[in-house]
């Protein structure tokens, strides 16, 4: 007897066939070149998952799918959550919500976005952006995706400061002294 074999779903796109990773993948990068275009001095990190929150007690650690340090001025902590539906499914709204609910209340940065596809920007309840206390808003970046052209990506929500304690601007800044980015400005 042997174990059942999955094979990823695929998406067909400009006549080939692409897996989600490769969908998310694209999806990163084209967010990744709006936050280049949006920050002073930008310092990107793809798919960093849970390395900043190591040491943290969590039994589940938290991940990300992108980080984005501004080197200019107060050195803003941009973080940004990816979540597009599959491409033969509709856009789940709980799973939307989980996802708004851990970044207001376990990760931690300046700015946090939710990524989404253009199907599921609709399915995203402005309510649930803001922190409990008022001092922030989730930001919603929409992919757009195009068989005959790259993703691109676009603020469909405005995010808005959030507070963030210093002992995370020490992790963040740690982080960075030690790990290569996978873009920046070199000057």
């Amino acid at each position: 007897m042997s174990k059942a074999q999955t094979t990823p779903s695929k998406v067909r796109r400009d006549g080939a066939a692409i897996t989600e990773k490769q969908r998310q993948g694209r999806a990163a990068n084209a967010i990744a070149e709006l936050l280049m275009r949006k920050l002073l001095v930008p310092r990107t990190f793809l798919e960093p998952k849970p390395w900043i929150f190591a040491g943290e007690s969590s039994t589940n650690p938290r991940s990300v799918d992108l980080i984005a340090f501004d080197r200019a001025g107060s050195g803003d902590i941009h973080i940004v959550e990816i979540k597009l539906s599959k491409a033969d499914a509709s856009p789940n709204e709980r799973v939307l919500s989980s996802s708004i609910r851990t970044l207001l209340n376990e990760v931690p940065a300046n700015f946090k976005y939710l990524a989404v596809d253009s199907r599921s920007v609709n399915f995203v309840s402005r309510q649930q952006l803001f922190a409990n206390d008022g001092i922030g808003r989730i930001g919603i970046i929409e992919v757009i995706e195009n068989p005959s052209e790259p993703p691109q990506a676009k603020i469909a929500v405005q995010a808005e400061r959030f507070r963030l304690d210093q002992r995370w601007v020490k992790k963040f800044d740690d982080f960075q002294k030690k790990t290569p980015a996978d873009m920046e400005i070199r000057g």
